[in-house]
């Protein structure tokens, strides 16, 4: 589905509430979009409002015919299919971590505190529905976009260790989309590689499912960054 025809479903959904001006497309929509892509089959909205996830899961469940319709209570967040398209909904979030817990605590934070969370400056591009103007909070998106360069937004080293899937997800988006690591970035992909053996199974096989690992760069990245010792 091209964006102009998502924002035909939304928009005449959400014209008169209190979400217009709150709800923005976030992450690979937004960066793909930027990198010349035209159509999408899964879409990311993230409310700047406190249980914003939740309430506008619900608003739409009332306005729209949808195929599924599912609530995560733990983190605020829902996801619906219609029309052949996944759309995923949560508010926006500050997160802390456990040592040795993948999965965070969560509060509601507006934007310019929730693009602190994301992995990389690439995925944390936002778009408002209604005026498509394209929010680049932490100031490095667009610039490592058309760097082509994947950076983490905080220290990497504790990016990764806060979710060792990430480290899997770097190699994926430098391999699919032939981008580079940024060095520090890199270093500590390397440093860290061992983590990914902690990960389940099943977070592993999902991950490595979303790359192409006929790629010659793929394959290259998870050899000379130590990835490939630990994968199950």
């Amino acid at each position: 589905m091209t964006l102009e025809a998502f924002l035909d479903i939304l928009r005449p959904a959400l014209k008169g509430s209190d979400f217009v001006g709150k709800t923005y497309l976030v992450g690979g929509v937004v960066r793909d979009l930027l990198l010349g892509k035209q159509d999408f089959t899964d879409f990311d909205l993230c409310i700047e409002k406190r249980y914003g996830g939740l309430k506008l899961g619900k608003f739409l469940q009332n306005k729209l015919e949808l195929q599924s319709y599912e609530v995560f209570p733990r983190f605020g967040t829902v996801r619906m299919k219609l029309q052949g398209i996944s759309l995923d909904l949560v508010q926006t979030r500050c997160e802390t971590y456990t040592e040795g817990r993948r999965f965070p605590r969560i509060r509601y934070c507006p934007i310019a505190e929730d693009v602190w969370r994301r992995d990389f400056t690439i995925n944390s591009l936002y778009l408002e529905l209604f005026s498509e103007n394209i929010l680049d909070p932490c100031g490095q998106g667009k610039m490592d976009l058309e760097g082509r360069l994947i950076r983490t937004l905080r220290d990497p080293l504790l990016v990764f260790s806060e979710d060792a899937l990430r480290i899997l997800r770097a190699i994926r988006f430098a391999g699919t989309l032939d981008f580079d690591l940024e060095e520090e970035t890199y270093t500590a992909i390397r440093a860290l590689a061992a983590k990914v053996q902690k990960l389940s199974a099943k977070a592993q096989s999902q991950e490595l499912g979303k790359m192409d690992l006929s790629n010659s760069r793929v394959q290259l990245l998870l050899e000379e960054s130590g990835i490939q010792n630990y994968l199950n």
